[in-house]
């Protein structure tokens, strides 16, 4: 009698945990594993975040975009170039440079001294885009390579905060090569996916 209690019990205990586990049509309430693709980091310096809306904007009606044709370069060096090479009183032609990890860091948003004086640009070749163009050069030379990832983020950043802050509307975005016979801003670099990105 003990002996059958025994095997009961042992049956009970231990052999149905096991075949109910096995059976079990139980289904796991655990969210299921998304990768997350890490989005490049936008360098944005304190300077750029803090003093963009302090100016009084004048009636800017395009962006248009370059690259530097150069394998490195900041707003420092650059701006030493076309003051000294080039005589150009105000320096950096450009309102905004964006680094490549050659000179400034990858992604970095430079701030042009034009832009804080809110004066006319030297880097379109052409009278209406100086004074009416808000120059974004990319530092690289995109006939031979391509944009990083973190200048495109850095580059869409600029032009979405541009885009509100001065009205421009989107079909006055626009490279250099638009409205002068030149390869800039290169054969490289992503007009189309840009503006597909843009609101």
């Amino acid at each position: 009698m003990i002996k059958c209690k025994w095997t009961y019990l042992m049956f009970l205990f231990f052999i149905m945990p096991v075949l109910y586990g096995c059976s079990s049509t139980h289904v796991s309430t655990l969210p299921t594993y998304k990768h997350i693709k890490s989005q490049p980091d936008v360098v944005v310096p304190y300077g750029v975040r803090t003093e963009l809306n302090q100016f009084k904007i004048r009636p800017w009606k395009y962006i248009v975009i370059h690259h530097s044709a150069s394998d490195s370069g900041s707003a420092a060096s650059i701006g030493k170039y076309h003051k000294e090479e080039k005589g150009w009183v105000n320096g950096l032609g450009y309102d905004f440079l964006i680094g490549n990890g050659n000179g400034s860091k990858d992604g970095q948003i430079e701030v042009g001294g034009r832009w804080n004086l809110q004066i006319d640009g030297a880097h379109a070749g052409n009278p209406e885009y100086n004074k009416h163009g808000i120059g974004i050069c990319l530092v690289g030379n995109f006939d031979n390579d391509y944009p990083t990832n973190q200048q495109i983020s850095s580059l869409l950043y600029l032009i979405n905060y541009l885009q509100k802050r001065c009205n421009i509307q989107k079909n006055n975005i626009i490279m250099h090569k638009t409205f002068r016979k030149t390869v800039c801003p290169g054969k490289h670099f992503p007009f189309n996916k840009l503006l597909a990105s843009l609101k």
